[in-house]
């Protein structure tokens, strides 16, 4: 009988000493979440730690680990999932942690618009329009064999510009520049197109002479192509609505179609200057005008179609068509999209 006594008492004093060492753990869990929250008006915000992922975080706040597309959802500056970093702060929507919850404030505060992006595979191929033509720093004079179509990896000759910057083993844009362009109402003098035919390797340099490869080539590159830096461009932009109240117009298509839609290259009449930035967006306009014998009169405009500024200059931009549900050609106005 005691012997049974004794055994007992000693599972007694043993379950009790797991039941104080998981309340312990618990507290001392819950203080080291604690230390790294902090409550605002607009809720509860957490400061990443290091080894912390959305899934753990999702099953401290949410009990559940399944529940961290939401956890990102309610975080749209988190881009990639997968990655969170140290020192990074996040808001909380469920904290359920010593029974404590935020949701009168999460009815209250709206849920932040998740961002929008476009990614854009062709955008170092896309070209501009600049006020002055961008100064060379070689022209491209033969290609070997003498070949008519000049394609990817084949080798290439050109005249370094005398004191032009070129670097061995670096890569330069080719290019070519048309005819001024003008302005398709007025006439004003707008700026000089550079069309973008491709990428060139330099392989070897001496004084007057520069060998090439052919990286890629955009469209069919020619002799007397020029040669600038090549600076690569991030094919992944945010989204965002473009500029209320300006008004602008679209100058031409890139390949001087005089009519285009979804997916073409065109150049617009505001650029940096004016506020406009990668990622805009603009409604395209179809001006209504009622004719009679003596007069025109413009009665209205009618959205036909949108486009996203793909780069920028000072005083131009160049743009995707995002959609067209007609035809669209130059001059035709643009607005903010909301």
């Amino acid at each position: 009988m005691k012997t049974q006594i004794k055994k007992s008492s000693k599972y007694v004093i043993t379950a009790a000493w797991c039941i104080a060492a998981v309340l312990v753990c618990g507290a001392v869990a819950h203080a080291g979440i604690e230390e790294n929250i902090v409550k605002t008006e607009t809720g509860f915000y957490y400061t990443v730690q290091k080894g912390d992922t959305l899934w753990d975080l999702s099953q401290k706040f949410s009990d559940s680990p399944w529940q961290w597309p939401d956890l990102w959802h309610y975080n749209p500056e988190i881009e990639n999932p997968h990655w969170i970093y140290p020192g990074q702060r996040i808001r909380i929507y469920r904290k359920t942690f010593y029974g404590e919850t935020d949701k009168e404030e999460e009815k209250e505060a709206p849920r932040p618009e998740p961002k929008k992006f476009l990614t854009y595979s062709k955008i170092n191929r896309v070209g501009f329009i600049r006020e002055q033509e961008v100064n060379p720093r070689g022209v491209l004079f033969q290609a070997r064999h003498s070949q008519k179509l000049i394609s990817d990896n084949d080798k290439v000759y050109f005249e370094p510009v005398p004191g032009a910057n070129l670097e061995k083993g670096y890569h330069y844009l080719l290019y070519r520049t048309r005819s001024p362009i003008r302005d398709p109402e007025t006439s004003k003098y707008i700026g000089v197109q550079h069309l973008l035919t491709g990428i060139v390797e330099v392989t070897e340099l001496e004084k007057d002479l520069g060998v090439g490869r052919i990286v890629v080539a955009f469209r069919d590159i020619q002799e007397d192509d020029k040669i600038m830096p090549f600076m690569p461009r991030p094919q992944k932009m945010a989204l965002k609505p473009g500029i209320a109240g300006i008004e602008g117009k679209i100058i031409k298509s890139e390949d001087d179609w005089k009519a285009f839609g979804d997916q073409f290259i065109a150049f617009i009449d505001k650029g940096s200057d004016h506020g406009i930035e990668v990622g805009q967006q603009y409604k395209v306009l179809c001006r209504i005008m009622k004719n009679s014998a003596s007069s025109s009169e413009e009665i209205k405009h009618e959205e036909v179609g949108s486009l996203v500024v793909l780069h920028t200059e000072d005083q131009t931009a160049t743009t995707l068509i995002t959609n067209s549900e007609q035809e669209l050609s130059a001059g035709m106005p643009i607005q903010a999209m909301r």
